[in-house]
């Protein structure tokens, strides 16, 4: 089954709305009898996260919210997007985190601020 793609609405993040991806998943921990706490990597993980902030126009704001309610089942489902990695936009598998849908709030009357925290598959 194909995956949705972003819709035809703009992707790249205002530069201060734009933390540089994370490239791994946090370890797993286990604090220790002793007061240590051992760190270990998760087996399989290549997954990162990135948080930024798009500016939309209302018209594509409305287009990016039906998006996310219908065809991503509330922000739910992964998609295809292009993402910025350092050096270039890369298409990779992202969902948005549990506790990063998508939060609006409007910068002028033309214009709308979406902020996210995407999951990014395959780094």
């Amino acid at each position: 089954m194909a995956l949705p793609s972003w819709p035809a609405v703009n992707y790249r993040p205002q530069r201060d709305g734009f933390q540089p991806i994370k490239r791994f998943l946090d370890p797993l921990a286990t604090d220790m009898e002793g007061g240590n706490t051992r760190q270990r990597p998760r087996p399989g993980d290549n997954v990162g996260t990135i948080t930024q902030t798009i500016n939309l126009t209302r018209a594509e704001h409305d287009i990016f919210v039906e998006w996310v309610k219908t065809t991503l089942n509330n922000g739910t489902a992964r998609f295809a997007a292009n993402v910025w990695l350092g050096s270039s936009y890369v298409s990779k598998t992202c969902q948005f985190t549990k506790d990063g849908k998508p939060t609006y709030s409007p910068i002028s009357s033309s214009h709308v601020a979406a902020t996210m925290t995407l999951r990014v598959y395959d780094l």
